[in-house]
């Protein structure tokens, strides 16, 4: 980012919108259209959002370690894929959790760390606190609530962060007497702050209800006043304290408006501003949460170490412990009956990707007269790609490695040495897509019917293949199958 003064600021409105969108939040404008888009979809596959999540190993890290927080997992169910975090947590939570993260991200790269922190924090906390209320009030979707009620002052955040000169000027003006903080703006800027809120939220498409909330007076929808109820709270425990009158009454209304008791309403209150704090440090906003009013000094900045995260490792190098990890997601998956194609395939597929480390995997299905083989799942750089161009037809005159490899239902490891051997085996088709390099091949079987196959490769990475890979690979092939089997038999047993 270049730094910014007067002159070289952006002019009007439309300058400061073009500014953040194509210079500054790329990053977020490109996941945030590509997340919400979900929130429509309701019959959305786990592996679409997954996907998105998976591509960036940071993102991954930071959504996995969200996911184990006391925030979002209170009861401790131990996530190790981002698959079993949709199952556990929820589609909506694991949506609006890749969000916080990626608007952080975009964030904290600004310079201006003071008055973002500030901005940020009071973001964190509505939320937190909007959360809570919309549970309390049997809302059907807290996590939309959260979202909105967070992204709602997105344009201040983002101002704030790239703001330098021109922000600390329309500081010195805001401190003026007798001028507030709008006028300030539109005698500076020419526009008020909220209105780029307005504009970014409608540019980056985001949620219906975060569109409704900033264009529209609360008027009588119930869900635009519980983020309106949290928004009160937070400021007036900035601005007047958790133990001042202003406080009390508001207590008191919140209370009656969710028939609890004052002291519960309260220590509710009081949870949740720690809640906050707990999440920005859980989002590596560490600097924003002396902003966050706490109950409890004790709270305050408290958890910084610990949301410090490790150096993460390339996405292509094997994790032990976290093969270990999935494959006992697995075995918890299997054992609770929960023998569901989709989940079983995205944990076996995600496993294979991240857990033995390779550069991209695939999950092709056979078509029922075993003539036709078509990618139904896969993860990697170009996934678009293999999932469009991994479609193969039996030729009844020429052999070919994968049909063979479904009829013989035994798994193939090609390495280079192989690949001039079996060369005429391997379809020029497969060779065009992914190139001239070693791969391993395993059948999916399910009572003694071959349905389909893994394919996985090190193309990119350029990392060998080796016997404990291929090992590992058979092995959460053959957990597939299993799992697979022991769906398709509780099924005809039902029937």
């Amino acid at each position: 980012m270049i730094a910014m003064n007067t002159e070289t600021a952006p002019k009007n409105l439309d300058e400061w919108v073009a500014l953040i969108c194509e210079q500054e939040m790329p990053v977020f404008d490109m996941t945030a259209r590509k997340v919400i888009a979900f929130t429509s979809n309701e019959l959305a596959p786990i592996s679409e959002l997954a996907n998105v999540i998976l591509r960036d190993a940071a993102l991954t890290a930071r959504v996995l370690k969200l996911a184990n927080s006391v925030f979002y997992n209170p009861i401790g169910v131990s996530i190790s894929t981002i698959t079993r975090a949709v199952v556990v947590l929820g589609f909506n939570a694991v949506r609006d959790i890749c969000l916080a993260v990626r608007l952080i991200d975009a964030l904290v790269k600004g310079a201006a760390r003071e008055r973002l922190g500030r901005e940020l924090a009071l973001a964190l906390h509505t939320a937190t606190q909007a959360r809570a209320l919309a549970v309390v009030k049997n809302d059907k979707s807290a996590e939309e609530i959260f979202i909105a009620a967070l992204l709602m002052r997105v344009g201040e955040m983002a101002f704030w962060c790239y703001s330098d000169e021109v922000g600390e000027k329309l500081t010195q003006l805001s401190n003026q007497k007798g001028m507030t903080p709008e006028r300030a703006q539109e005698q500076m800027l020419g526009f008020r702050l909220s209105q780029l809120s307005r504009r970014l939220i409608q540019e980056w498409q985001l949620t219906e209800l975060l569109q409704h909330a900033i264009s529209q007076p609360v008027q009588g929808d119930e869900r635009l006043h519980t983020i309106r109820f949290a928004q009160q709270i937070t400021h007036c425990a900035e601005m007047q304290g958790w133990q001042s009158p202003e406080m009390t009454q508001l207590i008191q209304r919140i209370a009656k408006l969710t028939e609890r008791t004052l002291d519960e309403t309260r220590i509710e209150l009081y949870q949740e501003a720690r809640a906050a704090t707990q999440l920005a440090a859980d989002l590596g906003a560490e600097f924003a949460i002396k902003h966050i009013p706490s109950p409890d000094a004790i709270f305050r900045g408290e958890e910084d170490q610990a949301a410090k995260s490790k150096p993460l490792a390339s996405k292509s190098i094997p994790d032990g412990s976290l093969r270990v990890k999935i494959l006992r997601e697995l075995s918890v998956v299997l054992d609770a009956g929960q023998c569901d194609f989709n989940i079983i395939m995205e944990l076996v597929l995600e496993g294979i990707y991240r857990g033995i480390g390779v550069d991209r995997v695939i999950f092709a299905l056979s078509s029922p007269d075993k003539r036709a083989l078509k990618a139904k799942y896969a993860l990697g750089e170009d996934q678009e790609e293999l999932i469009t161009g991994f479609q193969f037809i039996r030729s009844p005159n020429m052999p070919d490695l994968l049909f063979q490899t479904m009829d013989r239902k035994l798994p193939r490891w090609i390495t280079e040495k192989d690949y001039d051997l079996y060369s005429s085996l391997i379809p020029n088709h497969l060779k065009q897509l992914v190139g001239y390099t070693p791969f391993m091949l395993a059948p999916i079987v399910v009572h003694h019917q071959c349905i389909g196959l893994f394919y996985a490769d090190r193309a990119f990475s350029h990392r060998p293949l080796d016997a404990t890979c291929f090992d590992d690979f058979k092995h959460f092939v053959h957990q597939a199958n299993i799992g697979i089997g022991l769906g398709a038999l509780r099924k005809r047993q039902k029937t």
